[in-house]
């Protein structure tokens, strides 16, 4: 059985189908295509041909091997129609997360360089420095005893340790709304969390509203998917506030990571092509924001790294420069 694939191999099945299908290949027909010709996906590709011809539907089959945001998206473009433009989209946006990804590990080459020259800096030093100082300076039990500072920090690691233990128990015990709500608070990353949340909802609904479904249908739809997650738990609470006579609005008040933006669309009386409209331009634009987001962070990284470096030189200096000072004090 194949294993998932990376999103490098991802993003070029999802571009390679796309093409095909557009040029006028049935699905078949593509994936033995790709199966002849890609020799990185032919493995994946087999897998997922010899679930087609076990009945499966193609986002079944395809669902093990690509990640889960993917497969819902697939799997209401195979309901509904346009796979061809789902696919396109999921490798414009493949292709667009491993951009910023080399970026930031072109931004991390240099300080991470200096981390590593850093390191063994310091442990020279502790080797092969320290005990040097410690023989020079005069024998004191007063001075050689561990300071109250020294011991706190030598405990530290263990709070550290006990906190984050606590907090992986709490972080399983969340639901994926949950989870969410937590991740939008979160400074830096909280804000391009709600641009990416606003961009997969967005694109969601404009793909079904393209297919002429209601405002009802779309909750139902959205219901259905994989229990548990975000997509499937915002379904069920839309569906049962529809179903209930609840103001949508209040649902998005409880839950901050929903836009706004998204329920004025639905809730605006415009027929279901202008709504569908008006979801694809605003699923393009978080796309955006979510790009110069990213960007934005990624310019933070490189001055981070280096005040974190900064901050652990002047550390060790002062690690070796306060015993000489109190040794010198000592003799006056």
């Amino acid at each position: 059985m194949a294993k998932k694939w990376p999103v490098a191999v991802q993003a070029g099945f999802f571009d390679s189908l796309a093409n095909l299908l557009s040029i006028g290949f049935s699905l078949t027909e593509a994936l033995k295509f790709m199966e002849q010709t890609e020799r990185q996906l032919s493995v994946g590709v087999h897998q997922i041909i010899e679930s087609l011809k076990e009945g499966l539907e193609f986002s079944e089959s395809i669902r093990p091997l690509i990640e889960a945001q993917a497969y819902h998206q697939l799997l209401i473009a195979e309901k509904h129609g346009q796979l061809s433009e789902v696919l396109e989209e999921l490798a414009r946006f493949d292709r667009l997360r491993m951009k910023q990804l080399k970026k930031i590990k072109a931004m991390l080459v240099y300080p991470l360089f200096l981390c590593l020259i850093l390191g063994v800096l310091i442990m020279m030093i502790r080797v092969f420095v320290f005990p040097q100082i410690q023989q020079l300076m005069p024998d004191d039990p007063v001075q050689s005893a561990p300071s109250l500072g020294m011991q706190l920090v030598k405990l530290l690691p263990l709070p550290i340790l006990i906190g984050a233990l606590i907090f992986i128990g709490y972080w399983s015990r969340l639901d994926a709304i949950s989870r969410a709500q937590f991740i939008v608070k979160v400074p830096l990353i909280g804000k391009l969390f709600r641009k990416y949340i606003a961009y997969y909802l967005a694109s969601n609904l404009a793909t079904l509203l393209r297919n002429g479904l209601s405002v009802k249908e779309i909750y139902a739809t959205l219901s259905e998917f994989k229990s548990g997650s975000l997509i499937h738990l915002l379904g069920e609470k839309l569906h049962a506030a529809l179903m209930e006579g609840q103001s949508v609005k209040n649902l998005v008040n409880r839950h901050k990571f929903i836009p706004n933006e998204i329920v004025k669309f639905m809730t605006s009386g415009n027929t279901i092509p202008e709504m569908a409209n008006s979801m694809t331009a605003y699923s393009k634009l978080m796309f955006d924001e979510m790009i110069l987001a990213t960007d934005k962070m990624i310019a933070f990284i490189q001055p981070a790294m280096f005040v974190l470096i900064g901050v652990t030189i002047v550390g060790t200096y002062f690690q070796l420069l306060i015993p000489i000072y109190n040794s010198v004090k000592g003799m006056y």
